[in-house]
């Protein structure tokens, strides 16, 4: 293919297409994990409410002047994380409090359990100087009333689910999740069900997909394999694009004899944004449009035609798709850069080579990025030993061309797998 498309070019081009859908909906907290906020989150009030124990210990007024080593003072009361002490602590007295308990009125430390006597008997003793200040968690010190916690496209995790039942939220108003229709192609592929003869495969790559697409926060719905027959084909190509936001088909878009999708998508009216790039695995990707018509129906629609190999398939959708995704549902993708040593000999290739990649600590303590051993792109299991992609240049400088030495260190681009990043 003439005129192969730069990775980075096809992905401003990809984002360039769409905004936030702007359908929002209302989910239980429950439910919300993984879905984009539609809105930002701002505090009710003051966190702390009010002032907090830090510690286990004993609540006292240590004055300007703080007081003395060895200084003894009478214990008048506690105060509870559910049962605060109802009164003024006078100078010259302590109560015993626990961590997250209400500090009482007059009182300007917490001195820890372990810095004094102890919590048996009437009267404490703390045997080193004490000063005022200590082990309290002050009023709004943490947010103030009004302040924005989270912004609105913010991804919800598991600690955001934990700040929104903080601050009460027993639903949270999100964004859409993007639907996406998959359609696989090919004569030669039969569902997972069956034993294939020696010329066919099993249909793997939409699993895969569907679980890619949940993962970054989109609903997959799997349609099915079309033959290499062009009315069938087109049939089911328009089923995905009446049902979905967006449709990938998974093979059959190379410049084979049988390669139909290209052609059924244009009868359907999708406009080419791109037909291949400069990607390896990847390079007959192609991704395009309908923004009128009645394949449009009321809504843009956006169409990835992914090559058909399960490295190629799987690692296009997470370089082009994912990000589509995430745009879509008010989110963004956030990209890195690091370095990588090459742990074997490297053959480079002359198109950009996304590899794939996984983290380790180095000797010096720093994180870098492992090169796993190349692997054709019809080999599925590789991916299994990843966690991230390596964008590797054709040429890289400062080594014989088409080689790259063991032990060498390239600067690559480095894009999360769907389902997040694990570092060692």
């Amino acid at each position: 293919m003439a005129g192969l498309l730069p990775l980075q070019d096809a992905r401003a081009q990809v984002l360039a297409t769409a905004l936030p859908l702007v359908e929002v909906e209302r989910v239980p907290l429950g439910r919300a994990c993984g879905r984009h906020l539609a809105a930002a989150i701002h505090s009710d009030g003051e966190w702390p409410a009010t002032d907090r124990s830090a510690m286990d210990g004993f609540a006292l007024a240590a004055g300007a002047s703080g007081l003395p080593a060895g200084s003894e003072l009478p214990v008048i009361g506690e105060s509870l994380a559910g049962a605060p002490f109802a009164g003024v602590v006078p100078a010259g007295a302590a109560v015993r409090i626990m961590t997250g308990a209400v500090v009482p009125a007059g009182v300007d430390t917490v001195v820890p359990v372990e810095a004094s006597s102890g919590f048996g008997g009437a009267r404490v003793t703390f045997p080193l100087a004490i000063a005022a200040g200590m082990n309290i968690r002050r009023r709004g010190s943490e947010l103030a009333a009004g302040q924005r916690v989270l912004a609105a496209g913010h991804r919800i995790d598991a600690a955001a689910i934990g700040v929104l039942a903080v601050l009460g939220h027993q639903e949270v108003v999100v964004r859409r999740r993007p639907r996406v229709a998959i359609v696989a192609t090919g004569d030669e592929v039969v569902p997972i069900h069956e034993t294939p003869a020696p010329h066919q495969v099993r249909e793997s790559n939409s699993w895969a997909v569907a679980a890619q697409i949940e993962a970054c926060g989109g609903e997959a719905l799997r349609l099915g394999i079309a033959p290499d027959e062009p009315v069938a084909l087109q049939r089911l190509l328009a089923q995905g694009l009446a049902a979905a936001d967006v449709l990938v088909t998974i093979g059959g878009v190379s410049k084979g004899t049988h390669d139909l999708v290209h052609g059924a998508l244009a009868a359907l009216g999708m406009q080419t944004v791109f037909h291949g790039i400069d990607l390896k695995p990847g390079k007959p990707t192609l991704f395009g449009t309908i923004t009128s018509g009645a394949a449009a129906a009321d809504a843009p629609r956006w169409v990835f035609g992914l090559p058909g190999n399960p490295a190629s398939t799987f690692t296009v959708f997470d370089l082009l798709v994912r990000p589509l995704l995430l745009r879509l549902a008010g989110g963004e993708a956030g990209d890195w850069t690091a370095v990588a040593k090459v742990s074997t000999g490297w053959k480079a290739n002359s198109r950009l080579q996304a590899s794939v990649a996984r983290l380790r600590l180095g000797a010096d303590g720093k994180v870098v990025v492992e090169l796993l051993r190349p692997s054709a792109s019809g080999d599925p299991f590789a991916l299994l030993h990843g966690d991230v992609y390596a964008l590797i240049p054709g040429q890289v400088p400062g080594q014989v061309p088409g080689q790259v030495a063991p032990g060498a260190e390239v600067a690559v681009s480095i894009v999360g797998r769907a389902d997040g990043v694990r570092l060692p």
